[in-house]
């Protein structure tokens, strides 16, 4: 009779919130609010083919893991664009955190890009834009190429969501 050992690792990402006043002649502040964020446990039922194989290719959140608010525009035609980095995540080194818009939201402007993945950095890197208030803009993440090498633990890393004047 073999035995085997079942790995824990536990990913904890959190979400930060960001504001941004405009500048130049604009009197309004664009705030970006976000809330939600994304916990999950890595356990033998995240195995390919039970003990002693590797872990799955990756791992999704559900479809509104964020809830993104970005309200106190100057109107509909005010254009503004979403940018997204992370905290440093030093012990998981292979993994890949992603995260894409899955819904438009609602309010008087538009909303555009970042229906497909991107990967997130830890400097910024474009998301998504569009221009006026817009709010219940949800979010999904992805992290893929944790191995079964990674040391049992919590990692955890937090999400910024900025919004810059376009």
């Amino acid at each position: 009779m073999g035995w085997s050992v079942v790995k824990k690792t536990v990913l904890l990402f959190a979400i930060s919130v960001t504001f941004l006043i405009l500048s130049g002649l604009s009197a309004c502040a664009v705030d970006v609010y976000a809330v939600g964020g994304w916990t999950f446990t890595i356990d033998s039922s995240c195995l390919v083919g039970g003990a002693g194989s590797n872990l799955i290719d990756s791992f999704e959140s559900k479809l509104d893991a964020t809830v993104i608010n970005i309200t106190g525009t100057g109107g509909s035609g005010d254009a503004w664009q979403v940018q997204v980095r992370k905290s440093s995540v030093s012990q998981l080194h292979g993994a890949t955190l992603y995260v894409k818009r899955t819904g438009d939201g609602s309010g008087s402007g538009t909303v555009h890009g970042g229906s497909s993945y991107v990967a997130v950095e830890t400097s910024d890197t474009d998301f998504f834009e569009g221009s006026g208030d817009r709010t219940d803009i949800t979010v999904q993440y992805k992290v893929s190429g944790i191995s079964i090498n990674v040391p049992p633990g919590t990692y955890s890393t937090v999400i910024t969501f900025t919004v810059v004047d376009r």
